[in-house]
């Protein structure tokens, strides 16, 4: 005999639970189902900018959560240092293990259902969408919403594998007494970035590209070391995801994409938490209220190709030299624009 739920939920993570919690809150009968046991690790430098935890505030408003708060950014552009300023907001760094059992365990504290199982199959019928689970489990629902990340089994069955990704990887590096946000860019890099977050215990240094075979994260930290980043060498072992940066798939009213599911990470930055709950809260506002997703979501989605049309030009080696000249010549107007872009002021 199959379960019955109104909404059901794949992945556990700051859109999953964020969704979840919404839909609680309006008396939704939903279940989140995740096969990880919380808590667990999840690649992602775990910033928070302003925009981001004042949407977290809005929908968690009881939520206490650990993070180390920085306010110093570097830019490197080309192996040289562009910039170092104090952001007019701090940007909160959180450990994403213990932040997405946080979230979780708000969830659950409001008496969400939480399954610890994963997903093996889906049918689209008449009667609703049918969700199965390994355990042999069956469930329909009316809603289906696949917040199950970067490899979302949901989204392959929506619409195959995502055509434009990230390759992201990253270590847990020891914590230096530096505290700040560091950021690098340059033209052999090509469509990618380099990063290094401080977060309470350690540091996560990271890269991302485009280009799966430019992503040598080892090299790359060697050469900012070599530009006076202070980061500790360590043998520490490498973690890698494909991040979706690609929106453009068709979209069904009774299975909803969201998070890194439905590809909304920043093309650009490749911010993804905000995006995650805001996508979220769009979600729950268009089930709760029967409302399409693709109304309740319209601004992401015009952001999404507006930042599609930025990306390659930004990463380009006009949009690099442009970025060094501005830098150089107008430091005050970029750090403007940095500080309107984290507090979602454009």
């Amino acid at each position: 005999m199959k379960e019955r739920f109104d909404t059901i939920i794949i992945g556990a993570g700051p859109a999953g639970t964020a969704c979840g919690f919404l839909l609680k809150k309006r008396g939704v009968d939903c279940v989140v189902i995740d096969r990880a046991v919380f808590p667990r690790d999840k690649i992602c430098g775990g910033g928070l900018t302003p925009r981001c935890y004042w949407l977290l505030n809005e929908i968690f408003p009881e939520l206490a959560y650990e993070y180390n708060a920085v306010n110093r950014i570097k830019l490197y552009i080309n192996g040289r240092q562009r910039l170092d300023f104090e952001a007019e907001k701090e940007i909160r760094i959180t450990q994403r293990k213990l932040f997405d059992k946080c979230l979780l365990d708000e969830y659950l504290r409001i008496g969400g259902v939480f399954v610890n199982d994963a997903l093996n199959g889906i049918e689209d019928t008449a009667d609703g969408v049918v969700v199965k689970l390994r355990s042999g489990r069956q469930m329909t629902c009316n809603h289906l919403v696949g917040a199950d990340g970067a490899n979302s089994r949901v989204r392959k069955y929506l619409a195959g594998t995502p055509k434009l990704r990230m390759l992201c990887v990253e270590k847990y590096l020891p914590r230096t007494s530096e505290n700040s946000i560091v950021g690098s860019i340059a033209n052999h890099y090509g469509v990618g970035y380099f990063y290094v977050f401080p977060n309470k215990d350690y540091n996560v240094v990271g890269y991302g590209n485009l280009d799966a075979s430019k992503v040598d994260l080892d090299k790359v930290t060697a050469e900012m070391q070599a530009a006076g980043v202070n980061i500790t060498p360590s043998d520490a072992r490498l973690k890698g995801a494909y991040i979706p940066i690609d929106t453009n798939y068709p979209l069904n009213d009774r299975i909803l994409l969201i998070g890194d599911a439905g590809g909304f990470p920043n093309k650009v930055s490749c911010e993804g938490i905000y995006f995650a709950l805001l996508t979220a809260r769009n979600a729950a506002h268009a089930i709760a209220d029967g409302i399409p997703f693709s109304k309740t979501n319209a601004d992401v989605f015009r952001k999404k190709k507006m930042e599609e049309r930025v990306l390659r030009v930004f990463y380009s080696r006009f949009g690099l030299w442009l970025l060094t000249v501005g830098c150089r010549w107008f430091p005050k107007l970029i750090t403007r624009v940095f500080n309107k872009q984290v507090t979602g002021c454009f």
